[in-house]
């Protein structure tokens, strides 16, 4: 008999993303959160790589989410370090300071893998995206004047960085870089728009955000979260 109520039952493929918070190298954890939502789309926050272990093995799992269609990637301000490190020669000092060493070693001296993941990370990834009603952007919202190149990569919701307007119909944005200690945090603000900030600190603090956009619960995943195995992502 067929399904009397088939609007009930959606295809998760076709239902809005899950955004991922940065991860920094914690394959694992990043495993976990893309295992915990077969089927559905990622929008991936950037940072991707540097301080934690598994940085080669990340980016691969992007690459693999992205050529299969199954996830946007965003691009971060570690991942934009990288890049300009490794394929402009630009910032090598500033990408060493903030945990470019541990990238390098989880390519285990195989500098030619490194320089095609930078290549195809900066021919893939992108500064921000909406999707739906929901813009997602690194660090702030992008500055629709484009007078402020820095806000959507390197911003922070201090007050240095203002809330730029969303364009119309836009009512959300989804936002790592900056760590919320105390978990995902979700700020009205007075336009009656709502801004995300899920970066909970995968390599400092443990805990990777994953906000389902379809339902805005976020879900949390540690060092404590039962080990499932590795997706199989095929491109």
């Amino acid at each position: 008999m067929a399904d009397p109520a088939p609007h009930l039952h959606p295809d998760p493929a076709t239902l809005p993303p899950v955004a991922i918070g940065d991860i920094h190298g914690r394959l694992d954890l990043l495993d976990a959160a893309i295992a915990a939502f077969p089927s559905r789309k990622f929008v991936l926050l950037g940072d991707y790589t540097d301080r934690g272990p598994d940085s080669a093995q990340v980016i691969a799992r992007v690459r693999a989410l992205v050529d299969s269609g199954r996830a946007t990637a965003l691009c971060g301000n570690h991942d934009q370090m990288l890049i300009d490190a490794t394929l402009h020669d630009q910032g090598e000092a500033l990408w060493d300071m903030n945990g470019g060493d541990t990238t390098l070693d989880s390519y285990g001296g195989n500098h030619a893998a490194l320089l095609a993941d930078a290549q195809w990370m900066d021919e893939h990834l992108l500064p921000h995206t909406i999707i739906g009603s929901t813009l997602y952007a690194h660090a702030m919202r992008p500055d629709p004047t484009g007078r402020d190149l820095y806000a959507h990569t390197w911003g922070r919701p201090d007050g240095e960085t203002p809330f730029y307007p969303l364009p119309p119909g836009v009512t959300h944005s989804v936002h790592g870089h900056t760590v919320m200690q105390y978990g995902p945090v979700p700020l009205q603000l007075t336009d009656g728009t709502v801004a995300w900030f899920i970066d909970t600190g995968a390599v400092f603090l443990g805990t990777l955000t994953a906000l389902d956009t379809a339902t805005w619960i976020p879900h949390l995943f540690s060092d404590q979260t039962p080990a499932t195995p590795a997706p199989q992502v095929t491109p």
